[in-house]
């Protein structure tokens, strides 16, 4: 699947009843900053438009956000690459040069223009600072795409130039016979949007290259956001405005005025920073193509310790009859087995226990790994062949490094009754709020050579306390247009899927057959960026 995306699958209905996380005391996603130059500030600007100063200091231009929620700006002036926490505290990340454009890739790295030099510094987010680019004439705006290419604008050539994530230049600009080119940002249905400051116009370049006239007459436009709405924000430093775009502006519309009286540079919009943990899913756990499978990746630059655990008989402490009496646990790597355990007490006792996460029942499995970044899987089956509802679980234990649980989902039986798959997750920390995807797939798994497979999915979402916030049969019965816009449109119109934006606290997604159908299925959350 796609990195831009986080996906996870959690926790079991049986846990509705437990407290949510409480809620986090930070900004709100999704407000936009700006660098305000020589007025030696960054603002913060509420949806409506009204602006606060979040630090003073710097002669802030192209600014961006990492994934933990802090700011880092380019201060070209005073030569000084500065971080600034959630809170607002100020630090030097580097110094030395005049940076000019910022982004992140998915994984965490800093990449950064140098007008002075023609480099693209690369930065891990330990700070450690490599050349991932030299020679570029004037560089600006910086921007990844969804394949991890970098864009850059170069100002003295009048070009964009893309850059494979290995560094490799194409051999042509992927734009040219632009005028003053600055400002980069992408859209979710992978359209660039550049700014030509000379003629004061805003460019829309499809993925094939081609540039198409977007916006024009403003005076002195630098830098380019997109909200999670698909509205485009301009600085316009000329009229001291900051312009927004619907996502159906046209040529000659008047462009809406949401902030004016401000010296506005770099945007940014603050991501949600909110992690999706303690993941689960409940199923009936059978075998051959019904074992139940749950696949994550661990994304970012760090290893990431977990708990990977696989329960049975302590789900009748939760009225659920038929369990897996004894369940068992193998997780892989892309390559093949790294670790296996069938009673949790036969390996790794103290360690687990030290966690505070072992199982209840000494017949059910837990693993403690330290995991690199990668791909993963968990089978969950029953010892000897046996077969019941069991739960398998991937625990994040050391949520302060730059790596995250992402992109997780679980395969199994799809019954009815206590046989549905039952899959929730927590989000936690961070400004509290997340957009997610979740999906609810079955035709489509056969093109992967799975045989009897969930004909028509049903999926619903519940919140903590065990509310129905949001159902859906056929995806393109509901959020069509904003599914899409996301690039997780099911293969299939017969799958579900639901897009939400949820506060901190406790999720379930509850994966049934439409007219109690049966057959495997597959249970996903995708967390957005």
């Amino acid at each position: 699947m796609k990195n831009t995306f986080k996906r996870l699958s959690a926790f079991s209905v049986v846990f509705l009843a437990l407290v949510s996380a409480s809620p986090s005391a930070r900004a709100t996603a999704g407000q936009l900053y700006s660098g305000g130059l020589n007025t030696h500030a960054v603002y913060r600007f509420s949806s409506s438009g009204v602006q606060s100063t979040f630090v003073t200091g710097p002669d802030a231009d192209s600014i961006a956000f990492d994934s933990k929620g802090n700011l880092f700006v380019s201060d070209p002036q005073n030569k000084v690459l500065l971080k600034i926490t959630p809170g607002g505290t100020k630090t030097t990340f580097d110094s030395g040069y005049a940076p000019a454009g910022l982004a992140f890739n998915d994984a965490g790295n800093l990449f950064v223009g140098d007008s002075g030099f023609g480099n693209i510094y690369k930065y891990l987010p330990n700070g450690t600072k490599t050349i991932f680019a030299s020679g570029v004439s004037g560089p600006f705006g910086l921007a990844f795409d969804r394949a991890g290419n970098l864009y850059v604008s170069e100002f003295n050539t009048n070009s964009i130039l893309k850059f494979a994530p290995n560094g490799t230049q194409s051999p042509t600009p992927f734009a040219s016979g632009l005028h003053g080119p600055l400002g980069l940002a992408f859209n979710s249905a992978g359209n660039l949007f550049e700014v030509d400051f000379s003629t004061g116009r805003i460019n829309k370049i499809s993925p094939a290259g081609v540039v198409t006239l977007f916006a024009t007459s403003l005076s002195g436009p630098r830098h380019l956001a997109v909200d999670r709405n698909g509205n485009l924000f301009a600085s316009d430093f000329g009229t001291q405005r900051i312009l927004e775009f619907p996502p159906n502006f046209a040529v000659g519309d008047m462009p809406i005025s949401f902030a004016s009286s401000t010296t506005a540079a770099g945007l940014a919009f603050e991501p949600p920073t909110a992690q999706l943990a303690n993941i689960s899913t409940r199923a009936f756990v059978q075998t051959g193509q019904r074992v139940t499978i749950a696949g994550f990746i661990v994304t970012g630059t760090d290893p990431k310790q977990v708990v990977v655990r696989g329960l049975g008989p302590t789900l009748t402490q939760h009225g659920v009859s038929g369990v897996l009496a004894d369940p068992t646990l193998d997780l892989h790597n892309s390559t093949g087995s790294i670790q296996k355990n069938d009673n949790w007490k036969d390996t790794q006792q103290a360690a687990i226990q030290a966690t505070g996460l072992a199982p209840t029942n000494d017949l059910e499995s837990a693993i403690l790994r330290t995991l690199q970044p990668g791909n993963y899987t968990a089978i969950l089956t029953g010892k000897n062949g046996t077969t019941g509802v069991g739960l398998v679980e991937v625990y994040d234990i050391n949520a302060g490094v730059f790596a995250n649980l992402a992109n997780v989902s679980t395969r199994g039986f799809v019954g009815t009754g206590d046989n549905r798959m039952i899959g929730g997750f927590i989000t936690t920390g961070g400004n509290g709020s997340t957009q997610v995807v979740v999906r609810g797939l079955g035709p489509s798994l056969t093109q992967s050579g799975v045989s009897g497979v969930l004909a028509d999915p049903f999926l619903r979402l519940f919140d903590g306390n065990g509310n129905v916030l949001y159902t859906n049969n056929n995806w393109k019965d509901t959020q069509p247009a904003a599914i899409q816009a996301t690039g997780l449109a099911p293969p299939n119109d017969l799958e579900s899927a639901i897009i939400i934006t949820v506060a901190a606290g406790r999720y379930t997604a509850i994966l049934e057959g439409n007219g109690g159908g049966t057959g495997i299925g597959l249970v996903e959350v995708y967390k957005l960026r």
